[in-house]
């Protein structure tokens, strides 16, 4: 699936497919209110922001800018050196 046809999807379609069809890199907790994680979904990659409050998914959206990154940089890097 591209990009421009999943960020068309209606929410609940988006989070079914990435939990059935992508790969989580990383995730952080914020304010102890929120789990993000990073997903590679297809050759792109999408944040999921999961409400613990809630039990759900509350959006993805999509991870195209380098700054978007900045909170993940570290765990990823870690994650990596770990494989080898």
């Amino acid at each position: 699936m591209e990009l421009n046809l999943f960020n068309r999807l209606p929410l609940n379609e988006k989070t079914s497919y990435m939990w059935d069809k992508g790969i989580c890199y990383a995730s952080r907790v914020v304010e102890d209110r929120y789990i993000l994680c990073i997903f590679e979904l297809d050759g792109f990659f999408v944040e999921a922001i999961y409400s613990r409050r809630n039990n759900r998914v509350n959006a993805i959206l999509p991870l195209a800018h380098i700054p978007e990154w900045e909170g993940y940089v570290d765990q990823v890097l870690t994650n990596l050196l770990k494989l080898n």
